[in-house]
């Protein structure tokens, strides 16, 4: 399970940093999802390891302009590589909106189903084939929104010595089983969910759009892997600026992750006035000062893996 920092900048782009975009890519499958699409997102794919191609799920986190204005050019460029199968768009009614709007005018016609879903009619996680995605407010100035991602479609493994204590000899059954099929052996039914269990335990991570409060995540952040959330300044910068922009510090965020046990946070979503060689070091001596777990400052082409081994489970039975 990979996640791909393809733009990392606040409000506007810059030479070294674009604006937001952030993909996760998963092991058993070519499928990827995209959170966020900043303007230029497509270029950024083009340098990256994902195919447009792929993409199965874009998930937008609030309306503002550098989270959704590379909307319309990527979903074109996806129906012209020749993509058939169905892309879901989960986003702000505004958003989904200006999407369709964006492909009438301009009369694009995608050769692939645009399944859209707006965040504010769902009550429930979406479950697509290689993940579930779940939604937790956030508080910016428009409503924003963090996504929980947590990995599906995990291989299973035998339990080996329950197979051999029932009196189960290896056969072509064992092959369905692991494969989650429930079998017919000598006239008994046996249940994939006995006799499997899966490789590793489930990997999650949560994807934040801009948010002032991160507490707000409390409920969210428990078992995950790995935290991305924005920093767009320090503490003493913010303050200058203004609360009214709505968004974090680095101190703040950091006290949270470090409250919560978080293993591992990743910052992006920088304003531009740390753009540029060693600039960032404010920024990252702030989060060192109240964050002693594995600390990331994302830059756009970072890619930062989850380990399955760490979650890897043994044969109990």
């Amino acid at each position: 399970m990979k996640i791909h920092f393809l733009g990392t900048s606040s409000a506007c782009p810059s030479l070294n940093r674009n604006v937001s975009a952030t993909a996760v890519s998963f092991d058993s499958t070519k499928s990827w999802l995209l959170v966020d699409c900043g303007e230029g997102t497509q270029h950024q794919i083009l340098k990256s390891e994902l195919a447009s191609y792929h993409l199965s799920v874009i998930l937008i986190t609030h309306l503002h302009g550098d989270h959704c204005y590379g909307l319309p050019g990527l979903i074109a460029s996806i129906s012209l590589a020749g993509r058939k199968e169905p892309v879901h768009l989960v986003a702000p009614k505004a958003v989904i909106d200006f999407v369709l709007s964006a492909l009438k005018f301009t009369q694009m016609e995608t050769g692939f189903e645009l399944i859209c879903c707006e965040i504010e009619a769902l009550e429930h996680a979406l479950d697509f084939s290689f993940c579930q995605v779940s939604i937790h407010p956030l508080k910016h100035r428009v409503p924003s929104v963090a996504f929980k991602i947590t990995e599906r479609n995990i291989p299973r493994k035998l339990h080996l010595d329950k197979l051999a204590n029932d009196g189960i000899a290896t056969g072509s059954h064992y092959n369905l089983l692991q494969k989650g099929e429930n079998v017919e052996y000598q006239g008994k039914l046996l249940r994939a969910e006995e006799y499997t269990f899966p490789s590793w335990q489930p990997r999650k991570m949560i994807i934040c759009g801009d948010n002032e409060k991160p507490t707000l995540l409390s409920n969210a952040v428990e078992d995950i892997d790995l935290l991305v959330h924005e920093a767009t300044f320090t503490h003493s910068d913010l303050h200058k600026v203004g609360l009214h922009t709505g968004h974090s510090d680095a101190k703040r965020i950091a006290e949270f992750a470090e409250l919560y046990h978080i293993p591992r946070l990743a910052l992006f979503h920088f304003s531009s006035r740390y753009h540029g060689e060693g600039m960032l070091e404010p920024l990252e001596n702030e989060a060192k000062s109240h964050y002693f777990g594995e600390l990331v400052l994302a830059f756009d082409g970072l890619v930062v893996e989850i380990d399955k081994q760490k979650r890897e489970l043994s044969d109990l039975s």
